[in-house]
């Protein structure tokens, strides 16, 4: 079967699935969420569910069809950690961030405000779930799932990919028990999720039974998004309240299919193939291009393509090799992948046909940076601490008892003195500077966050180079599987 017969299927798929579904067909919706104590329970999870909920009501789709089990569930108990450095006092915050510590500045507990949960997240809510939804799961339903958690790499050495998400009081749900209860529902049910949590991407491989590609292709149509690979962390979870400085996975994600981000600002719609809605894949895409974070974001059919395709060798001459010219790849790329390996190009100025061989470049040299950082005596110095050092330094010499924070005076500074403390601060020749800087650093990559674009865009190029490898390689069953993950990613939520 040649290339442009595949590419023409797939394009009919795709157009059966996003306009032709049954009128009978139902959407269900699953999240699990919070974290596994109340130290590890931070408000932007919370948000994050909240976020949701306020994008499902957008699209119209009843609360009815949801289920939501977050952290100790119905528990009125304090179990979310809150961080409103607002709502300090800013003489206080002065004092932390020029002769202190911000460390959990303004930090207290409370009990998470979602409404409509269900329960608490425990192995044996998720197992009871499934065993009374599934009767009400019927061949042609979709499940969506939304996981906003922490999240913890394999426990079995000769499993890696088997990582698992936290659940409250310490309890785990591991890919493979996810796989199982999955199992459970019809074969005819498709399943879409969303991940967050750090190693999530070890859960792309709920395409295989028991999430385990020896055990074979699973008989449902499954596809899902993850923050980042197996092995690795996300970002995202934070105490702060503030969700204007959110910049987890999610944030993204939901805020493409919205149209608008979590402050109600309007965003450009990243519709890259123009047909007037917003796929999963799209908003997938978009958020690899927008975030600046850690994350290396995975989809299930790039996880397919890396296990089942493979690139030109001597015994598959006829393959594509992995170096292949970049307006090749074009060619080749969908409408999303066309947009990141676009958009990537421009932010890290890549140019010319050997692309590839340029962000690996970088990819390595940053590494080896990293790895060579430990053999000098110190790093080189932060001109924004070395500002706010200067500044404490010659208010000390006004009151050097600001030496000790629980001198007397100290403490006088930020109560009764409070407004003469303020204006000392603000005053000082050198404080706008000060604040010019400390905006720029929070607005620049570090060498990490870098380093992770160049990966996302050699990641984008070898997906679309693996995917005709996958065509040429010729496995009907495997082309077929394909497509209907692909045919999934490419579901919307709701009418859109």
């Amino acid at each position: 079967m040649n290339r442009n017969r595949i590419l023409a299927t797939t394009g009919l798929l795709l157009l059966s699935f996003t306009l032709a579904d049954p009128l009978s067909a139902k959407d269900h919706f699953l999240v699990i969420g919070g974290g596994y104590s109340p130290s590890g329970n931070q408000a932007s999870l919370e948000r994050n569910v909240l976020f949701w909920q306020r994008v499902l009501a957008e699209k119209e789709i009843a609360a009815s069809s949801q289920s939501i089990f977050f952290a100790d569930g119905d528990d009125p108990d304090e179990d979310l950690q809150v961080i409103d450095r607002k709502s300090v006092p800013k003489a206080n915050r002065w004092m932390a961030e020029f002769f202190g510590s911000q460390s959990d500045l303004g930090l207290s507990y409370r009990n998470h405000r979602i409404p409509n949960v269900i329960g608490k997240t425990s192995v044996k809510n998720i197992q009871n779930w499934f065993a009374e939804a599934a009767p009400s799961i019927h061949n042609g339903d979709r499940l969506l799932i939304y996981v906003t958690s922490h999240g913890n790499d394999s426990r079995t050495r000769n499993q890696p990919h088997n990582t698992s998400i936290s659940l409250w009081d310490g309890e785990r749900l591991e890919v493979a028990e996810l796989a199982k209860l999955l199992d459970t529902l019809p074969d005819g049910v498709r399943v879409c999720v969303v991940m967050v949590q750090c190693h999530a991407g070890g859960f792309a491989r709920l395409i295989y039974n028991e999430g385990n590609p020896d055990r074979g292709l699973s008989k449902q149509p499954r596809c899902g998004f993850f923050a980042t690979v197996h092995d690795r962390p996300a970002a995202g979870c934070t105490p702060e309240i503030d969700e204007a400085t959110y910049v987890e996975y999610s944030t993204y994600f939901w805020e493409a299919i919205a149209g608008h981000n979590r402050v109600n600002q309007p965003i450009e719609p990243p519709d890259y193939n123009n047909d007037g809605r917003i796929s999963f894949d799209e908003a997938h895409a978009y958020t690899i291009l927008s975030s600046d974070t850690i994350d290396l974001p995975i989809n299930t059919s790039g996880e397919f393509l890396g296990i089942e395709s493979m690139f030109q060798d001597d015994k598959h001459a006829d393959l594509l090799p992995r170096d292949l010219a970049y307006d090749e790849i074009l060619k080749l790329a969908t409408p999303s992948e066309r947009a990141i390996l676009e958009g990537l190009s421009d932010q890290l100025s890549l140019t010319g046909q050997d692309r590839l061989s340029e962000a690996g470049t970088h990819v390595n040299e940053n590494r080896s940076r990293g790895r060579s950082r430990g053999r000098y005596r110190g790093r080189p110095e932060d001109p924004v601490d070395r500002m706010r050092r200067q500044i404490s330094s010659q208010l000390r010499q006004r009151w050097p008892e600001l030496a000790n924070l629980m001198n007397p005076l100290s403490i006088e500074l930020v109560t009764s003195r409070s407004e003469e403390f303020i204006h000392a601060i603000e005053a000082h020749p050198d404080y706008a500077k000060y604040r010019e800087l400390s905006r720029a650093e929070s607005r620049q990559l570090d060498e990490q966050e870098k380093r992770v674009k160049y990966e996302r865009f050699v990641m984008t190029l070898e997906n679309v180079i693996l995917r005709e490898n996958l065509v040429r390689l010729g496995d009907a069953n495997l082309i077929d599987h394909f497509q209907k993950i692909v045919e999934n990613e490419n579901g919307v939520l709701g009418s859109n």
